[in-house]
């Protein structure tokens, strides 16, 4: 299976950028003529967290006002003697691509956790941190600049001026995330060839990829934590789209009002409980990377649910599902889904304690219980071995699931 993750294209995008920065005489001319496409398509990156500007990250906010502001009496575009700087161009198709990825990820924004203030954050400082350095390389060359005919030398200052502006902007959205890591990083691009065909999945196909992934996920001695969140969000997402599945249902005339008022209360409580687990995952580390298979998995059971329940940024009408799909095949796909949400909280229950038993679960020493070893770690700003007294609320968590899971087994399997 192929995957292209926005991590792997952040990743890339670094290594492209590196190679640029420590030239010692970048040449101005190329710079200028890559700088506007290159400035666009990061802006593209750090805004698709979200899929429009929010202006509640203030920083994030100044900073796409700065970037979006002309640039008078900069005759770059019609230059034609210098063609743009390869390496400043090409970390900007990556970091565009990076966007398109966020971008088209399906998620639902109650319970997707990728969603999270520190998730979009990190995601957006990654990001900015590269737009800045690219920034200051541009500015430095073009500080140096004597100008010419293509380029005179009052049109380099000023567009020296804008970037400067946009690598102080970025620079501040950097250092307002205490950390870059985030699972928008997981987030794929995904190639549905586990069932031998490319495109779209439907969503029983989907929910039959997923599914073995998920019980994989779980059966390993020692997984990703990185996969247990998503899994467990992947669980939350599941529940809540099955409600409008089951809403649809019920105004079709197959489940009764009652069969599915009590589908619908099960799935609301398994729905929050996992988003709370998946919650309680975060920060958590251990040594295994994310599986690209599962990320893929994840991604295009996302996708499906998105295609059945969803009209634009609102829930489609109960007519429209029903028309979108075959609704008992729906609920059968979603109940199959719910057996593995039952099977994976009564399998994951102890896995916390065993790892931290074995010191394979990390954490920043900023979230652990404090004591000596910890404090010393918080420093130095490291990550320490997790204890079994730091997991105890995520264990209690997983062992809180249980019931609603089963419940909303319970009420799928209810003949109408």
């Amino acid at each position: 299976m192929s995957v292209t993750s926005f991590g792997d294209l952040v990743t890339e995008a670094e290594r492209v950028l590196t190679h640029l920065v420590v030239l010692r005489e970048p040449d101005a001319l190329a710079l200028a003529g890559a700088w506007p496409e290159f400035c666009r398509r990061a802006i593209h990156a750090v805004t698709a967290a979200t899929g429009v500007r929010d202006p509640r990250w203030y920083a994030v906010d100044r900073l796409v006002i700065e970037a979006a502001r002309p640039v008078r009496g900069a005759p770059v575009r019609q230059a034609g003697a210098s063609s743009p700087d390869s390496a400043l161009q090409r970390a900007g198709v990556l970091l565009g691509a990076a966007g398109d990825v966020l971008a088209s990820a399906p998620r639902d924004s109650v319970t997707d956790p990728m969603l999270a203030d520190g998730n979009v954050k990190a995601a957006q400082a990654r990001v900015a941190a590269l737009l800045a350095a690219g920034a200051h390389t541009t500015v430095r060359a073009l500080g140096c600049f004597p100008g010419d005919k293509v380029l005179p030398r009052e049109a380099a200052r000023e567009l020296a001026g804008t970037a400067m502006r946009v690598e102080q902007f970025a620079t501040r959205v950097f250092q307002a995330s205490p950390t870059t890591l985030s699972r928008a990083d997981d987030v794929a691009v995904a190639v549905a060839v586990a069932v031998g065909h490319a495109g779209p999945l439907s969503l029983e196909e989907a929910v039959a990829v997923w599914a073995r992934e998920a019980r994989d996920t779980v059966r390993t001695s020692t997984p990703s934590a990185r996969d247990l969140q998503g899994l467990a969000g992947d669980l939350s997402r599941v529940a809540t789209h099955a409600r409008a599945i089951v809403r649809a249902a019920v105004a079709a005339g197959h489940l009764t009002d009652g069969h599915g008022q009590r589908a619908d209360r099960a799935l609301a409580a398994t729905a929050a409980g996992w988003l709370e687990l998946a919650q309680r995952w975060t920060g958590l580390h251990t040594a295994q990377p994310p599986t690209p298979s599962k990320i893929a998995a994840s991604h295009a059971l996302g996708a499906a649910l998105m295609a059945v329940t969803r009209q634009g940024r609102d829930w489609a009408d109960p007519a429209v599902v029903a028309q979108r799909v075959e609704l008992p095949r729906a609920l059968a796909a979603v109940r199959r889904a719910m057996d593995v949400a039952d099977d994976v909280a009564d399998r994951q229950l102890g896995l916390p304690d065993r790892l931290a038993d074995s010191s394979l679960i990390f954490a920043p020493a900023a979230l652990l219980t404090p004591s000596l070893e910890v404090l010393h770690a918080r420093l130095h700003g490291g990550l320490v071995p997790v204890q079994g007294r730091d997991v105890t609320n995520l264990t209690n968590s997983m062992r809180a699931q249980i019931p609603p899971s089963r419940a909303a087994v319970r009420a799928l399997s209810l003949q109408p």
